[in-house]
């Protein structure tokens, strides 16, 4: 759901540079374009404040590791750990998004044809 602020925002996407550029936009295509867009940039962000976070805690228990001695070399179990959690909200955030994007992006565009000679063979 949007707020007011976003809602404005969402008014006022500029749709001139958009593939299709020609065709016109309703209001809640416009809305939809920005609220989609705003969802990615959101799942970046944190993306991004998970990899710096790993980065500093990760950075800090291999100093802990190594200050109180090489052996046991425990630090390897929450790098992997972390690591692959990490790896997985990499996958979710990035690759499988694009993956729906495109999918869903290829069937609406199935749909435009089809109602497109449905209406030219009318």
């Amino acid at each position: 759901m949007m707020d007011k602020h976003e809602h404005e925002q969402a008014q006022s996407v500029d749709t001139s540079t958009a593939p299709g550029a020609g065709e016109e936009f309703t209001q809640e295509e416009k809305e939809d374009i920005y609220a989609r867009a705003l969802c990615r940039t959101r799942m970046k962000m944190a993306l991004y404040i998970h990899a710096v976070t790993y980065a500093g805690v990760m950075t800090l228990l291999v100093v802990i590791n190594l200050l109180t001695g090489p052996r046991p070399l425990w630090v390897v179990w929450p790098l992997f750990g972390w690591g692959a959690g990490l790896f997985l909200h990499w996958l979710c955030a990035d690759r499988l998004s694009r993956l729906y994007e495109n999918t869903k992006a290829e069937e609406i565009a199935k749909e435009l044809e089809k109602r497109r000679t449905g209406r030219a063979g009318a």
